[in-house]
């Protein structure tokens, strides 16, 4: 009995210590990275009657869900570089492996432009309030919290207004230091003898 109480006991603090937003923000990529895995899965048995006729058809599939996985995960759906580790095998340096290599990325690009059309483009965003977007659009909340100078319509550069003041007041003026002119002549360095 005491020893069932002091494994509880370890396994509650081990649970507590490792933190509850860690935990909770593993807790979500699992749960998106199924649901992209799924929705992937549907895209393809949706698809792949217009891919019968390809010579690679099981590496197309793969490329097929691994782009449309990287648009449901917030990619922009354009190929990567490299493809994935598994065509980094000798057995693919060859020209039937570039072959398989070349399927992979077709079907990349098809599998990601598919999750486009069927509207998951945005589907990792997180939405804002309604009222932000507005001033975000209509420009009234600058984007950067008025850090950067404003033209007024004149073409003279104002500060940003502080709070509590009137309004934007013109931008100092800068001097600019002018350049040093080596003493001994245009093609001396300060280190040269002038020979």
């Amino acid at each position: 009995m005491i020893r069932r109480s002091l494994i509880a006991g370890i396994a509650l603090l081990l649970g507590a210590a490792s933190g509850c937003s860690s935990l909770q923000d593993h807790v979500v990529d699992v749960e998106t990275g199924l649901r992209n895995r799924v929705l992937a899965h549907q895209a393809w048995n949706e698809w792949s009657w217009c891919y019968d006729d390809l010579d690679h058809p099981f590496h197309f599939s793969k490329g097929f869900r691994d782009g449309y996985r990287a648009v449901l995960a917030g990619g922009s759906g354009c190929q990567p570089t490299l493809p994935p580790r598994c065509y980094w095998k000798p057995q693919y340096q060859t020209p039937e492996g570039r072959c398989v290599t070349h399927a992979w990325f077709d079907g990349y690009s098809h599998g990601a432009l598919a999750a486009q059309q069927d509207g998951y483009g945005n589907l990792n965003e997180i939405p804002i309030s309604p009222t932000a977007r507005a001033n975000l659009i209509s420009k009234r909340a600058t984007p950067a919290a008025g850090l950067f100078p404003v033209a007024d319509p004149h073409g003279t550069q104002l500060q940003p207004a502080i709070h509590g003041s009137s309004g934007a007041s013109p931008a100092p003026e800068v001097e600019f230091a002018q350049p040093l002119i080596p003493e001994h002549g245009t093609d001396s360095r300060p280190y040269d003898d002038g020979k």
